[in-house]
């Protein structure tokens, strides 16, 4: 196998077949509620405290739409309904072949949170914006996300 020299894959010197990187995309998701966000803690991290916290995320699946995948994470985590679901930005994650997908949607009907995967999800809260800990560290779109949010840009 050889770098290509013009394309992102690797390919066989004797026979010329191609492999390109494989991408999981996945959706890291802002809920907001009025002048309040979403944010939860996973398992793995709730230690951590606040810092801990983050948006829901969760992986695509095969033939699930990115609006069906928001909708299904965010009632597996949260067990929230949601609507007005609207694309805000992507970033690639080369570290796992990820395609981070960010999207912004609000609550549509009850605030009640019920976190259905308390071995994924430690807590679940919303947080209101003067309340949220910007800490965007130029890297993730999740904290970019969360920081445009507590700034009203979001």
């Amino acid at each position: 196998m050889s770098v290509h020299p013009k394309m992102r894959c690797v390919r066989c010197t004797s026979c010329g077949n191609m492999d390109f990187p494989r991408v999981m995309p996945a959706v890291t998701i802002a809920v907001e509620n009025g002048d309040k966000l979403l944010m939860i803690r996973y398992r793995p991290r709730e230690e951590d405290g606040y810092a801990g916290t983050s948006l829901i995320a969760g992986f695509i699946e095969v033939g699930e739409t990115i609006e069906d995948t928001v909708r299904r994470e965010v009632m597996e985590e949260a067990g929230i309904k949601v609507s007005n679901i609207r694309y805000y930005k992507s970033q690639p994650w080369g570290f796992a072949s990820n395609l981070m997908i960010g999207v912004i949607c609000d609550l549509d009907g009850s605030d009640g949170i019920a976190v259905h995967d308390t071995n994924e999800v430690a807590e679940a809260v919303w947080i209101p914006r003067d309340e949220i800990q910007a800490y965007d560290n130029g890297v993730s779109l999740t904290f970019e996300m969360i920081s445009r949010f507590k700034n009203g840009e979001l």
